[in-house]
């Protein structure tokens, strides 16, 4: 999977298409960094690469931690502090000498304190084609959906899977099909939702874990059409689910659940 990713980002390298910030969903960071280094050096190498490249000056000082041109910051303690972004910030305000990029790599972008988080969103806002970033977390929903937005997001495992759960096959491709069908509904505005969740919805998905993939199923395809148009009012339909999500985590009567998110998913319509 993550061989996968980094080669599909290679080719957008190769193609001139590479965005400006990414942002890695991974349940191991520091396994995720290491192949982000690996990555880079693939970038940068001035020779032709290979695995712990030894001939190459770039591929050596990015070993060593030498390369002023690549900065990894990470928490200092319980925070990522002000200081490191404010270093980062005069750092980039020069060109780079050595490499065709400034890079810099954020783990943990979650635990930014308020004064580095609000520099460092100025910092995104503000993208200069000679900068690349990149930020690595364990769980993208404790990142600020104001960074999230504006970076593309890379999930490092089987979205398939994770998504699942313990469910069978022939579940999870209910859910599929009543999400597709449940988002259709809701961007239509025109159905008696309230109808539809009784007689269609808990008819066929009756545990709560049925009801949590068929949220996450949904959100996905929000957070899909977010990335497409950066419709800032998507965010306000993401923070809804989000919400019902953290509820199922209590024992709640599903209709009366389902029959509130679609209240507050037509509000945010203008329903």
């Amino acid at each position: 999977m993550e061989q996968e990713v980094f080669n599909n980002l290679l080719t957008l390298f190769r193609e001139n298409k590479l965005a400006h910030a990414y942002l890695f969903e991974t349940k191991d960071v520091e396994k995720c960094y290491k192949e982000l280094i690996q990555f880079i050096k693939k970038l940068l190498c001035s020779m032709e690469y290979e695995e712990n490249c030894s001939k190459c000056d770039i591929c050596h000082q990015i070993d060593e931690g030498t390369i002023p041109s690549i900065i990894t910051i990470e928490p200092d303690g319980k925070s990522i502090k002000t200081d490191a972004i404010n270093n980062l910030k005069k750092a980039f305000s020069l060109m780079p000498v050595y490499t065709p990029y400034n890079i810099y790599i954020i783990k943990y972008p979650e635990k930014m304190n308020d004064t580095s988080f609000n520099k460092m969103l100025k910092f995104l806002e503000e993208p200069e084609d000679n900068i690349l970033g990149f930020y690595i977390t364990r769980n993208k929903d404790s990142v600020a959906n104001t960074i999230v937005s504006r970076c593309e997001l890379i999930k490092m495992f089987d979205e398939q899977k994770r998504l699942q759960g313990s469910l069978s096959n022939e579940e999870f491709t209910l859910c599929q099909n009543i999400a597709n069908e449940y988002y259709e509904k809701l961007e239509n505005g025109k159905e008696n939702l309230t109808w539809y969740n009784l007689n269609v919805v808990l008819k066929q998905l009756t545990t709560q874990e049925q009801i949590v993939c068929l949220l996450n199923l949904i959100y996905n395809t929000y957070e899909f059409d977010f990335r497409k148009s950066k419709d800032f009012n998507i965010i306000k339909k993401l923070k809804i689910i989000e919400k019902y999500l953290s509820e199922l985590n209590y024992n709640m009567n599903l209709g009366l659940l389902l029959d509130s998110f679609v209240i507050e998913m037509g509000e945010a319509n203008g329903l």
